[in-house]
């Protein structure tokens, strides 16, 4: 898995290098990843030599590396000039004026018709409260040309590092370069949607960032290999994992047949439907209509490795004694277990006393709300992101927190990201798939390893991207159909292993 930080971590990262005294080679080191970016995005453009590059200076730091940056790219042809914002030219930094204005740059008052980039150093990492640069810009009369690319220094002006929180307004990059590692705010929420195309610096913090407690992690397409590979070549059905899935009513059937269908393309073994009377008529039904393998039984499987409970058992009783009998076959047996949709809404504290391996919850952001409001209401007045991370670790739950960005938390602080790809998986019955996906992958994971924590957090976060994946290739191929996107699924976990 990818590291990616907030932007305190890679400031606390940096800040023994500062106190010696580097701060000058860091910023030189940055800047030149800044323009050397910058170069290649102009190439991309068609042309280099004599097109214009315009830098937003800002009084910090950030500023002072786009003014270098604009130095090392006069130095290449590139004829750059710089507008300051909201500063006058004894406020920006020092050295990095001096060094832009021997390189031959100008300070100019409008940005011109013929700019090729816009590069954003107003605020970096550092930045707090709140600030609308588009509107700054239109006050000033500086006119960004419809044809000009912009690229972020650092992150995006106004953009919380820590967050992705945009509390005023900011512009849309096309490329952000961004120093030492990735950041969160370049990820999560409005942040990540601000970004474009994200490009990492090393300015030689390696170590420190290693050394950091609780980053924060990315799926990589190793993640996707390893949870979602082809089996051992000696796998039967059982070792590839036993399923048993306890979704559907009368009244919403198709949630079964959802999860069913998810599990199946992610690559299960044994399917289990606990189906009994008087619902398992109509759910049965349609489930072996898609699905002619599943074993239909009356009770949770003892052969189960892994238990999904709760997509549209609704939120009657027979629902809620539905959810009470499989977590407690899960205590008995020692398997892990994943709650979502109706399940989250009757779950008792005393669920989270009993010693299952894993409680895997996974609500969206209004049962995350519900959930917070009923079992710890203390916790109402913080984001939603703030209460998944610690209603995971007051009640040692793993948390899947579904939103445009999809968090990932265990109980003992490891905690993934996951950026949306499309808009089109914000449809109903989509939160039905992944749990069919990630109930599937579960099954195969022994949780009397050493490593089952790792492994875990490993499969949540990959089946999180696989889903999105999936999500991605609909979307591509007309949009997203709930009940056609099993099929993107086999498509996403191919195009994730070549």
């Amino acid at each position: 898995m990818r590291r990616c930080y907030t932007g305190t971590q890679v400031q606390a990262a940096e800040r023994p290098r500062l106190e010696a005294g580097e701060g000058p080679a860091l910023m030189r080191q940055a800047a030149w990843g800044l323009a050397q970016h910058t170069l290649e995005f102009l190439k991309h453009r068609g042309q280099t030599y004599g097109a214009r590059v315009i830098g937003l200076i800002g009084k910090g730091n950030n500023g002072g590396d786009t003014l270098w940056a604009l130095h090392f790219l006069a130095r290449r042809g590139v004829a750059v000039g710089a507008t300051l914002i909201n500063a006058a030219p004894s406020a920006v930094h020092r050295q990095g004026l001096a060094a832009f204005s021997q390189a031959g740059g100008t300070l100019v008052t409008t940005i011109p018709e013929d700019t090729a980039v816009v590069i954003d150093g107003v605020f970096g990492t550092g930045f707090a409260g709140t600030f609308d640069l588009p509107a700054y810009l239109q006050e000033h009369d500086l006119n960004i040309p419809q044809t000009a690319g912009i690229i972020a220094c650092d992150i995006a002006s106004g953009v919380v590092a820590d967050t992705g929180d945009i509390p005023g307004a900011s512009l849309q990059a096309d490329m952000t370069v961004t120093f030492g590692g990735l950041k969160l705010g370049l990820l999560a929420g409005d942040g990540g949607q601000h970004a474009g195309v994200l490009k990492v610096v090393d300015i030689g913090l390696g170590d420190a960032l290693e050394a950091v407690e609780r980053p924060w992690f990315i799926a990589d397409d190793a993640d996707l290999a390893q949870v979602f590979g082809a089996p051992a070549w000696d796998a039967h059905k059982y070792s590839r994992g036993v399923l048993s899935v306890v979704a559907g009513s009368p009244e919403y059937p198709g949630a079964a047949v959802l999860v069913v269908n998810a599990a199946a393309a992610t690559g299960v073994g044994y399917i289990s439907l606990v189906a009994e009377p008087p619902r398992g008529k109509s759910v049965s039904d349609k489930v072996l209509t898609a699905n002619p393998q599943v074993v239909v039984e009356n009770q949770v499987t003892d052969k189960a490795t892994a238990l999904v409970i709760g997509p549209g058992l609704g939120d009657t009783i027979r629902g809620q004694d539905a959810t009470a009998s499989a977590i407690q076959v899960a205590i008995r047996n020692r398997i892990p277990v994943l709650v979502d949709a109706s399940g989250l809404d009757v779950l008792e504290p005393w669920v989270f006393q009993e010693p299952v391996p894993a409680l895997v919850l996974t609500p969206h952001v209004g049962e995350m709300r519900r959930l917070t409001q009923r079992l710890a209401p203390e916790l109402e007045n913080a984001s939603v992101v703030d209460q998944a991370a610690q209603f995971s670790a007051r009640f040692g739950a793993w948390v899947v927190l579904k939103s445009a960005t999809t968090y990932v938390f265990s109980p003992t602080g490891l905690r993934s990201v996951h950026p949306p790809g499309t808009a089109e998986l914000a449809t109903a019955g989509t939160g039905d798939t992944l749990a069919g996906i990630l109930g599937a992958a579960m099954t195969t994971l022994d949780p009397d390893s050493p490593e089952f924590t790792d492994r875990l957090f490993r499969t949540l976060t990959a089946g999180v991207r696989l889903h999105a994946m999936a999500g991605e290739l609909a979307a591509a191929d007309g949009g997203v159909v709930v009940s056609t996107l099993e099929k993107y699924i086999r498509k996403a976990k191919q195009q994730g292993l070549e």
